[in-house]
């Protein structure tokens, strides 16, 4: 695969990896294998997008093909698990939708598969030497939850998500040549952008006016019953005509503010929806944008921290420990996670690649150690991303469904944690959590993975910086930024990082070769679902003065397919980590209905 040139920048020097190669062929590298779509999940993928594998009753045969040396006919094993529930995923969605299972139905025996040695999908962390402190490779923080089973959820799992809450300043723009409408001259760093520092931003009277009447709109959203939310099919369908126009048009057309109004939160919805504010639907940038004004918090390595509660709860014996601290801090006890006699199996590196309903339930055909299996159960699942999911059940679908899933547009995202031996420019220029710039080749912004710590004053500590990609692009280019993703080397991002790093903290000591102890990078080919215009809903229908949803393509591409059903939160209208555990919640009430029968 071309994403896996794989280079690491270590104390200033940039080197290829070492390589070795395995059975299959392939070159691995050792000290890259840290998350992030590598090699052996990547090639099974291509069997199914290049339509290599033929199943039949006994077996499976696997044509031959270019990315690796596996060909020919394979026996089929039959699993021997007993389960009810098989469960497609172990990122938020395959772990929430076991805990809203298990915590109605504490009896109901369920297996979840994933195909990468780590569970947590999108929750993912790093912790590996030499990283100074755990730092999240995707989700970095949640808001305050709103939902009465989101509260239910982490009072079960122990979570007291209050005592994590980020401190101001949380978000920081940096100002110059490169931002929009500022003032002339304007250089530096303004701090909490969405609080209190509003009416400091280097910005002409009448655009930080506009700022400030926007800010209380998003709040006003926030608070509004009904209003924009997530998941998105919990609100009221008199505002879904918000997600007909783009974020822009609402804020320019609708509320009439400055086109810099615009282009300041573009800053926010690149990192966070995946696209500019003319790129994403005006509800899901509402409900996010509403919930950025309310507290919001994050654990030691991002949301990985709530995948790690969640896996306590399932597994008691995956983690040592009880309390948060303890759970974030200790390893995971691999050996454990998929042990006989369990109630919650989570079997690893099986990758599921069919999946049909037979006379008891459905079944799923997935490889694993080299192997082919078929499990059964009396349902199943699919809580990965729409792109897998869809492939798994091609067969079982008609030509509207395919369709609806195909419309589903996904941004490329690459993730980048940067080592810094010293805290003591952020300490020194006052920075909080979140930093944002214009500007940059392939960034958006940067967040400091401690500073939800007593040490978040600490000049002389060690930090990791995480920056995240900011996807500029039309979605109809997602294609062409795709193949940009896996292509582009090592060296241009760490050049980018470094420009980048260099600017923004040029007024202090900053030194990009003595200052920075390693990057590593982490290539999400299709990262996020973009929520574009008419994503989460179809135009609202009124009828007798009352409105009614008309459903999105997202809708039918989610109904069940008798015992198999669809999680994820692609399918519940946006990227968030509430649409993935909403996800959970709503398809485990689906299964406790209609398949769980005492």
């Amino acid at each position: 695969e071309a994403m896996q040139e794989r280079q690491v920048s270590v104390d200033g020097v940039t080197r290829p990896l070492p390589t070795h190669y395995g059975a299959d062929g392939l070159r691995h590298e050792p000290r890259a294998q840290r998350g992030g779509n590598l090699s052996p999940v990547f090639y099974i993928g291509h069997w199914l997008r290049d339509q290599r594998l033929t199943f039949n009753r006994t077996s499976v045969q696997l044509a031959p093909g270019h990315h690796d040396q596996y060909a020919g006919s394979y026996p089929l094993q039959q699993d021997a698990d007993q389960s009810d529930v098989i469960i497609v995923g172990s990122g938020l969605s395959g772990l929430a939708t076991a805990f809203f299972l298990r915590r109605q139905r504490p009896d109901l025996r369920i297996l979840l598969l994933d195909s990468n040695a780590t569970f947590g999908g999108n929750a993912g962390r790093d912790d590996g030497a030499p990283l100074p402190v755990p730092a999240s490779a995707a989700g970095a923080y949640a808001v305050a939850p709103q939902s009465e089973w989101l509260i239910d959820l982490y009072r079960a799992i122990g979570l007291n998500w209050q005592q994590h809450l980020v401190p101001a300043p949380f978000y920081n723009y940096f100002f110059d040549e490169h931002t929009p409408y500022a003032i002339p001259g304007a250089r530096g760093w303004a701090l909490d952008v969405y609080g209190t520092g509003v009416g400091q931003l280097p910005y002409p009277a009448a655009i930080r006016d506009d700022l400030r009447r926007a800010q209380q709109d998003f709040s006003d959203w926030y608070h509004c019953p009904g209003g924009p939310t997530d998941p998105a099919d919990a609100s009221d369908p008199r505002f879904d005509g918000l997600a007909q126009q783009s974020l822009h048009d609402y804020l320019t057309v609708s509320r009439g503010y400055h086109p810099a109004v615009a282009d300041f939160y573009t800053r926010f919805t690149i990192d966070a929806l995946a696209g500019t504010a003319e790129q994403v639907n005006a509800y899901s940038a509402i409900s996010f944008l509403g919930a950025e004004y309310q507290p919001i918090f994050s654990l030691p390595g991002g949301t990985s921290g709530i995948a790690r509660h969640l896996l306590k709860w399932l597994i008691p014996t995956a983690i040592q420990g009880e309390t948060t601290a303890q759970l974030l801090t200790n390893p995971i006890h691999c050996a454990a996670l998929d042990q006989v006699g369990q109630g919650v199996r989570l079997r690893q590196h099986a990758t599921a690649l069919r999946v049909d309903e037979d006379k008891t339930g459905a079944t799923v055909i997935y490889f694993a150690q080299e192997r082919f299996y078929q499990a059964r159960a009396r349902t199943v699942v699919l809580a990965g991303q729409s792109y897998t999911s869809r492939y798994l059940v091609d067969h079982l679908l008609d030509e509207p469904t395919r369709q609806a899933w195909r419309s589903f547009c996904f941004a490329p995202v690459v993730v980048a944690n940067v080592i810094l031996r010293l805290a003591a420019p952020l300490v020194d220029l006052g920075l909080g959590y979140n930093m944002f710039w214009w500007g940059s080749e392939h960034w958006a912004d940067f967040v400091v993975a401690d500073w939800v710590s007593p040490q978040r004053y600490d000049r002389e500590r060690a930090t990791v910086l995480t920056f995240y990609s900011g996807n500029a692009m039309a979605a109809t280019a997602m294609q062409e930024e795709r193949i940009k993703l896996l292509q582009t080397p090592f060296a241009v991002y760490e050049a980018s990082l470094r420009a980048d790093l260099s600017r923004v903290l040029a007024q202090t000591d900053f030194d990009f070769e003595r200052d920075v102890g390693g990057i590593y990078l982490y290539r999400w080919g299709h990262g996020m679902v973009i929520p574009t215009p008419g994503f989460p809903f179809g135009p609202p229908q009124q009828d007798n003065g009352h409105c009614f949803r008309t459903p999105a393509p997202r809708h039918l591409a989610r109904q069940s397919l008798g015992p198999i059903h669809f999680a994820g939160q692609d399918v519940e209208g946006s990227p968030s980590l509430e649409s993935a555990i909403g996800s959970g919640w709503r398809v485990a009430q689906a299964v406790l209905v209609t398949d769980m029968h005492p």
